[in-house]
């Protein structure tokens, strides 16, 4: 895969968006752990066996998954241009005896070789771009043949089948208008749902690579995972609500309906070996 005139103009477009992130328990070992842990140890697994370059984009995590990548014998290239976030990683590495290639850079204006990487992880970062598949379609030219992601990434809740039927109720277009007023002025509200619509996300990413699984997950247990960030009131209501809310959060999104309204997308994917299509003649 090459650049081509159309990827240079969609990836000048590409801009980080600020406060689009809010996902500050990551850098929290013990959060993350209750949040994350079943789908590091699924990444781990998967993305370890086979791979011997990996690309991993962001340090939110303070570095543990690339620490993690380069313990099972990866070399692993690291992206992020938050400087402060080096150090402490580096300073790991060198308590481990391990090494790490960083940029001090933004993704979208460091350009690697083409099949440069065996894999490409965005576990915090892609919500913090305008237009995420741009940035995946700039990894999977970076990949091999057969090359892997991984991405999850924080979504607003999928409304178009609720627009569907709130759009068969007459007049029901001035109230959802008055709605969309007063959004307008709610910061917090305003910023979920400027994050990338999961479902559209999802089919995106399956015209880039192909999908060999995704999660959708998360209700509220972020919301009490943030307060882990807070001072020690914080702390320690998180302690004691964080596991219950993650049992609440599983067994309703049971529930399909429910499914609309995850917090969260993760999916493993890989590059196609480009063998092409069969089409019927």
């Amino acid at each position: 895969m090459v650049r081509t005139k159309r990827s240079i103009e969609e990836e000048a477009r590409v801009r980080r968006v600020s406060g689009q992130n809010r996902e500050d328990y990551l850098a929290n070992p013990e959060v993350a752990d209750l949040l994350e842990g079943e789908i590091l140890k699924e990444l781990f697994a998967w993305g370890t066996e086979g791979v011997r370059r990996a690309l991993v984009v962001g340090l939110e995590d303070q570095g543990r998954i690339a620490l993690e990548l380069v313990k099972a014998g990866v070399f692993v290239t690291v992206v992020e241009p938050d400087e402060s976030l080096h150090e402490p990683v580096l300073q790991a590495a060198g308590n481990r005896g391990i090494q790490l290639n960083f940029y001090a850079s933004d993704y979208m204006k460091r350009d690697f070789a083409s099949s440069g990487f065996d894999m490409a992880i965005f576990y915090s970062t892609l919500a913090s771009y305008n237009e995420p598949l741009v940035v995946l379609k700039k990894a999977a030219r970076e990949l091999r043949a057969g090359g892997r992601v991984f991405a999850r990434v924080r979504v607003r809740p999928t409304l178009a089948p609720i627009e569907q039927l709130i759009g068969k109720i007459p007049h029901a277009s001035k109230v959802t208008d008055k709605i969309g007023e007063l959004v307008a002025h709610v910061p917090s509200i305003q910023a979920v749902l400027s994050l990338p619509d999961g479902a559209a996300l999802l089919e995106g990413a399956g015209e880039i690579f192909k999908i060999e699984r995704s999660i959708k997950y998360h209700l509220i247990a972020p919301v009490i995972g943030q307060l882990g960030v807070k001072p020690n009131a914080g702390q320690q209501l998180m302690k004691k609500a964080l596991p219950l809310a993650i049992k609440v959060d599983n067994v309703a999104l049971k529930a399909k309906p429910l499914t609309l309204f995850a917090t969260h997308l993760a999916f493993f994917g890989s590059k196609e070996l480009g063998l092409g299509k069969t089409f019927k003649l």
